[in-house]
């Protein structure tokens, strides 16, 4: 059933807006016994057994989610979840395709959550990552559309049924939504057991007004050669440096200033930016709290560009790298 997707793609393309929304479509009406269960005013479609697409209204905006829940588990309570925001321009369902996650939710029986961004001015989707009273906004951060708000909506919108475990919420995000998973442990209290962002930073004024309630672990992946998010920073947009982004959170959580270093060796990956074969080292930071249980875990890769995935290899993946980092962690 998991390849169900590979026969429907043509229809999914076909389909409008409104055939998507439309419940009396003839494939809203395959309903698992979840999606049975759920609000009135939700809206779906399956594209995998156990996949559904939602929307929520918050503030006058129809907001739409994909959740994927194991078709397999049998019963559903207490069951982690992961919330993976996309990054600048990109859409949920490409996204949750992309970021090959859904082995690690049935083998270990994981919710997954991918949102869609708003539009930036009728555009391109994102996230707002910053403050919305920011005074230096970046181009990620330009609209009043309240994503934080939305998140605590969705949060509750998922758990409706009491499905969750809450000391298992975990947050992670490519690129624009890697910054919105910084800004989300930054404003949210008692929240997330974990959140990790790949290709993604802190973003100026989030940086400058973050007070975390607690230490959180954080998961930081990024390559040394991305040209849109720079490892070194780009001050003009409000940028900060990886250092800088593992140093806050390093303080925050109180980390031992030496890192646990692990050389994880090299890969061969096809760069469609390069039109080329790059070679990518795996280079693991690792760092502990004697007061706490919050590491942090920096993956630099050397050579590495602004992707998700730097390796082909299935234990080097970003989605293995990071359910490695997730099920460690527990909300204390």
């Amino acid at each position: 059933m998991r390849f169900i997707f590979f026969s429907l793609v043509l229809i999914l393309i076909s389909c409008t807006k409104s055939d998507i929304n439309s419940p009396d479509k003839e494939y809203n009406k395959t309903q698992t016994s979840y999606e049975s269960q759920a609000k009135s005013n939700y809206n779906y479609f399956t594209l995998y057994e156990g996949q559904a697409t939602y929307s929520i209204t918050h503030r006058g905006l129809d907001r739409e989610y994909i959740i994927y829940i194991p078709p397999s588990i049998e019963s559903r309570t207490n069951l982690p979840v992961i919330f993976n925001f996309h990054g600048y321009q990109d859409q949920a369902n490409n996204f949750f395709n992309r970021t090959d996650l859904i082995d690690i939710a049935d083998e270990n029986g994981v919710v997954l959550v991918y949102p869609q961004g708003s539009p930036l001015d009728g555009g391109p989707s994102h996230w707002n990552a910053a403050p919305l009273d920011s005074p230096n906004p970046s181009f990620v951060n330009k609209s009043n559309v309240n994503d934080l708000d939305f998140f605590l909506q969705l949060l509750d919108a998922v758990n409706q049924n009491n499905i969750l475990d809450l000391n298992r919420v975990y947050a992670i995000g490519y690129s624009n939504g890697g910054m919105f998973s910084h800004f989300l442990a930054c404003n949210t209290e008692n929240v997330f057991a974990a959140i990790g962002d790949v290709a993604g930073t802190m973003l100026l004024d989030t940086f400058d007004t973050c007070n975390p309630s607690s230490p959180i672990p954080v998961l930081k992946i990024h390559g040394t050669s991305d040209r849109v998010v720079s490892y070194n920073g780009y001050d003009q947009e409000g940028f900060k440096s990886v250092d800088e982004v593992i140093n806050f959170w390093k303080e925050n959580n109180r980390s031992n200033d030496d890192a646990v270093f692990e050389n994880l060796g090299s890969t061969t990956i096809y760069s469609q930016f390069n039109n080329s074969s790059v070679n990518v080292n795996f280079e693991k930071y690792t760092y502990e709290s004697d007061e706490n249980d919050s590491q942090i875990v920096h993956y630099k890769m050397i050579g590495g560009g602004h992707w998700w995935d730097y390796s082909f290899d299935e234990d080097l993946k970003t989605s293995a790298l990071l359910w490695d980092f997730f099920s460690e962690h527990t909300k204390e």
